[in-house]
This record gives structure tokens, sequence and C-alpha cells, in this order.
């Protein structure tokens, strides 16, 4: 595997393929803000629920369903 990479073409290749790509991320604008809204709206989509909202039922409470 030594061998493969002491070629002058690959390494060469490699140098401007990650050249190329700083380049390109230098233009892209993240954000990785995200408000505690859409973070909640994210959670309950996936399930998420308060314990404040849960019925608790009681052994022996089977009056109210």
């Amino acid at each position: 595997i030594f061998n493969f990479l002491s070629d002058r073409k690959i390494l060469m290749g490699i140098g401007i393929g990650m050249i190329i790509t700083v380049i390109l991320m230098l233009g892209v604008n993240y954000s990785g803000e995200i408000s505690d809204a859409n973070i909640e709206e994210k959670a309950r989509g996936l399930g998420m629920h308060y314990n404040d909202e849960c019925k608790v039922l009681f052994e022996g409470d089977e009056a109210s369903d």
C-alpha cells in the first residue's frame, strides 16, 4: 500500500481534491442554531410527551378510563 501512495499522480490527485473541497466548503453557509420551539415540534413528531400530560391510573381505579 505504501508503494501505491508513493506515486506522484495519486498524491497530486488527493491534494487537488482536498483543495477543491476546502474551496467549496468555504462557500457553504451552515448555521447550526435551531429554536427551542422547532426542537420541541420535531420531538413531539417522534413521540415525545411531558410527564404532566400523562394520565396516571392507580391500582384499583378502573372507574376513570
